[in-house]
C-alpha cells in the first residue's frame, strides 16, 4: 500500500480539473463548486502544530461521478480520508430524507427541470 500525499488544504486540483486518478485513463473534470463548510475544531485542537492532517466538511458538487470518485479525488489528489458521504441530490432532483435504498416517483416540476 502507498503512503498518501500530504494532505492539502486547497482544493485548487479538484476545481481545476484535468488531473487523472490512479488507472483512470480519462483526466477527470472540474467540479462545479469545492468549498470548506467547517473545519473540525476538535481534532485541530488536538494535532495543534501538527498540521499533517486535516479534518473537517467539504462541500463537493460534480458534473458526473463514477463509483467512489469523492473518495478517490480526496485520497489521491488531496491526501485526505473521506470518514463518511451524503448524497443531498442527484441533479435538481433534491433528496431530502429519502431513505437510503428507497425511491419515489419525481415531482412534475423535477421531470420539467430534467
Amino acid at each position: 500500500m502507498t503512503n498518501l500525499p500530504r494532505p492539502k488544504r486547497s482544493l485548487k486540483a479538484l476545481l481545476r480539473g484535468g488531473k487523472r486518478l490512479f488507472g483512470d485513463p480519462k483526466p477527470l473534470k472540474p467540479l462545479v463548486a469545492a468549498e470548506w463548510l467547517e473545519e473540525d475544531s476538535f481534532y485541530n485542537d488536538y494535532v495543534g502544530e501538527n498540521r499533517s492532517q486535516i479534518g473537517g466538511t467539504l462541500r463537493l458538487v460534480l458534473q458526473e461521478g463514477k463509483k467512489r470518485q469523492i473518495r478517490r479525488m480526496c485520497r489521491e489528489l488531496l491526501g485526505m480520508h473521506v470518514s463518511s458521504l451524503e448524497r443531498v441530490s442527484l441533479g435538481p432532483v433534491l433528496l431530502g430524507s429519502l431513505p437510503e435504498g428507497k425511491w419515489r416517483p419525481l415531482k412534475e416540476e423535477e421531470v420539467r427541470r430534467i
